[in-house]
């Protein structure tokens, strides 16, 4: 019994969301399999993975909800929201649109399922992308800075880039995962002492 509740805090769980097509199943793939994906693209409906990463000299298992991008599946996505501990937004740093959904479409839906405030970090996808990109004129990607000022905007508790091809990032992103969870979970067993303790 206390080793499954050890396994058990050993383990997080989190969501990841936004468009389709800007990453988010590369980046699940690339941290579980610790190698970059394969090129084809395929759409999700709803995935689930696990990955370990190593946080302040523990093992950790991040389960991974991969959910769909496209609008019409918000009922499949709401269970996900309810047994995650941590929110990954993605978007893809060379499709600016991709960014402004995230406050039109994504952040709402989240905030809709979710009755108490869960940890949600931003997550610039594709960014070797970009650095391609800076040397061809007339082509629009969100810069490192705007990422991180979006973030702000939009009250994410960590801001990411990463690169599921080049794996730059890719662990990163899953050991802020741990941590923001950790954190969490500390902050709520806290404020239940104090409960205990009136």
């Amino acid at each position: 019994m206390i080793k499954d509740k050890i396994m058990s805090q050993k383990v997080v769980n989190c969501t990841v969301i936004g468009d389709g097509m800007v990453g988010k199943t590369s980046l699940a793939l690339a941290f579980v399999n610790k190698q970059p994906p394969g090129e084809a693209y395929v759409a999700t409906v709803f995935d689930n993975y696990a990955g370990t990463v190593s946080v302040h000299g523990e093992q950790y298992t991040v389960s991974i909800f991969d959910s769909p991008g496209q609008h019409d599946y918000e009922d499949v996505r709401a269970f996900s929201y309810r047994d995650s501990e941590v929110i990954i937004v993605c978007y893809s740093v060379n499709d600016v649109d991709s960014l402004q959904n995230i406050k039109d479409v994504w952040i709402q839906e989240a905030k809709s399922h979710v009755k108490r405030k869960k940890p949600i970090i931003l997550i610039g996808c594709q960014s070797d992308v970009r650095l391609k990109r800076r040397h061809s004129s007339g082509d629009s990607y969100v810069t490192l800075e705007e990422g991180e000022a979006f973030a702000k905007e939009i009250g994410a508790d960590a801001y990411l880039e990463c690169s599921s091809l080049t794996m730059d990032g890719v662990t990163e992103v899953f050991s802020s995962v741990v941590n923001l969870a950790l954190k969490n979970r500390k902050k709520k067993s806290r404020i239940f002492s104090r409960l205990l303790r009136r």
